[in-house]
């Protein structure tokens, strides 16, 4: 665009020239065959519709404005690159927050879980000689601080101490009520097996409950009082701790402010964090969440994670909560749980769990105990009366360095009407490559007569048709108005229009000054 520019400045002063020549030149032939030429060039330009130069000059407006577009983001990118020069590399953006000024943002680089802030893992607590002692008037942090770290008045003790997740491997973990593969051959034509319950009881739905309750009002009170201590202290037992705060924007625009307390023991055998943080956008997105890691010289690792969000989607509110509990000691014990659930305002839900554990294979167990155990189960319901619920648990022991396996599973899916298919199975393999399994299943029509059938690879059979009612749950005990009603906190979370410019050290210690000098 720029060469077109310049190639037709030089083609008007060209013209220009020529005419000023023609004009000064005496009236002979060659003047008047040059005027002439020009003249039937110009004829020729107004043969062009009106419409066609019209559409020309368009097109050369618009070039005109690319180019001052392109030239003004290089500008714009210079700019940035210097800034981000001038901060040691760290890209930050301004946050508008009203009549109050503005925010810094650091743009996200949250790990893969969504978790922001730094990573623990990567973390080495900072030398002896950068932690000031019990005595100093006044702690100073050593090490530069995260985006909006603030510096109040010191403190030498934590307001309370750190909580270390127990890890209680299954070790000795008794199996839940399988078919005993031990008995098989005792099995009893026609039997039926017991069935078991697909889902929580309305008790542990609330224990559960309250345990996500719990995370949400220990998240808003570390965020209400990240910026209320010290950046680093010294507790009564001589652990030392370091707090960070920090404000992100999330690749989708999501804002989220997160407070991190880091420790170490000590005796420097333990290295632990706390995490906290809130995040939302201006259309409807809001979020809670906890992460807590720790490791010692035992070679210990633990991690704990919780988080609930709301959010609009299609016209509807959605909540969802998901928690992720690890452990592992290192020696080949290790034991991991999960949980996720999820509502709308129309009813829908959706909730499930994957636990599992595993210790040293070479661990002697008693019978019936198993070397590595899973569970998983879970349930959708449409908000109509209709549900599909399953559960699968199975186990695992070595046995001469070979695996015996061995477990039970099922699920049932009804309509809202009420009719619908129970199924389900339990099974055993050897560590000699020998098998045994046993299914069997209902199905269920709404006339008051329900169909039941089964076999196992030991003879049995059974097809029968008995009268009886069917039941199955239709809608779960803890539903999207119990989650509404009880996630006071979450829809507390600010929007990022509401958020206000938090104080800075040198405005917060020049507070501390007045006050001081106030007779």
């Amino acid at each position: 665009m720029w060469k077109k520019a310049v190639d037709r400045e030089r083609k008007s002063a060209h013209f220009n020239t020529i005419a000023e020549r023609v004009a000064s030149a005496p009236d002979d032939g060659i003047a008047r065959d040059d005027l002439e030429k020009k003249t039937t060039e110009f004829h020729k330009l107004l043969q062009i519709s009106s419409e066609e130069r019209d559409r020309v000059q368009r097109m050369q407006v618009i070039d005109r404005a690319s180019a001052a577009i392109a030239a003004a983001r290089a500008l714009l990118r210079d700019s940035d690159t210097a800034s981000s020069s001038d901060d040691s590399g760290e890209k930050q953006h301004e946050l508008g927050s009203g009549t109050n000024g503005t925010i810094l943002v650091q743009e996200s680089e949250t790990q893969g879980n969504g978790v922001p802030g730094p990573d623990f893992w990567s973390w080495t607590p900072p030398v002896e000689s950068d932690v000031p002692s019990d005595d100093s008037s006044v702690l100073q942090p050593n090490t530069k601080p995260s985006v909006l770290s603030t510096l109040p008045s010191a403190v030498a003790e934590k307001e309370r101490t750190p909580q270390f997740l127990s890890i209680p491997f299954e070790s000795s973990h008794t199996l839940p009520p399988f078919q005993s593969f031990l008995e098989v051959g005792k099995a009893e034509s026609a039997s039926e097996p017991d069935l078991p319950s697909l889902s929580l009881s309305e008790e542990e739905e609330q224990i559960r409950d309250e345990s996500f309750s719990g995370y949400a009002e220990e998240a808003a009170h570390a965020l209400s009082e990240a910026n209320k201590s010290s950046p680093i202290g010294v507790n009564l037992d001589g652990s030392r701790w370091w707090k960070d705060t920090g404000i992100e924007r999330r690749p989708d625009g999501v804002i989220c402010r997160w407070t991190m307390t880091r420790g170490v023991s000590a005796d420097k055998e333990i290295e632990w964090q706390e995490k906290y943080w809130e995040a939302s956008d201006d259309f409807g997105y809001k979020e809670l969440g906890s992460e807590k890691s720790g490791r010692d010289a035992n070679g210990n690792v633990w991690r704990e994670f919780w988080r609930e969000s709301m959010s609009q989607e299609n016209g509807l509110m959605n909540f969802e909560k998901t928690a992720d509990k690890w452990g592992s000691n290192g020696k080949g014990n290790e034991w991991q749980e999960k949980w996720g659930e999820r509502y709308n305002a129309a009813g829908q839900t959706e909730k499930w769990a994957d636990k599992w554990c595993s210790i040293d294979p070479n661990t002697p167990l008693e019978p019936g105990h198993a070397h590595v155990w899973h569970e998983r189960w879970g349930g959708k319901y449409d908000g109509y009366g209709g549900s599909i619920k399953y559960t699968d648990k199975w186990a695992e022991r070595s046995v001469d360095g070979v695996w015996e396996k061995w477990g039970d599973k099922w699920d049932e899916n009804f309509d809202p009407n009420g009719n619908g298919v129970k199924q389900g199975e339990s099974w055993w393999e050897g560590k000699h490559g020998e098998r045994w399994n046993r299914t069997w299943g209902e199905q269920h029509n709404g006339s008051g007569w329900i169909h039941k059938y089964g076999k196992s690879s030991s003879g049995e059979h059974w097809d029968t048709h008995v009268n009886e009612e069917t039941w199955y749950e239709k809608f779960p005990h803890y539903d999207f108005f119990h989650c509404y009603e009880n996630s006071v906190q979450l829809r507390q979370v600010p929007q990022p229009s509401e958020i206000l410019e938090s104080p800075k050290p040198s405005q917060v210690l020049e507070s501390e000054i007045q006050q001081v000098e106030e007779p």
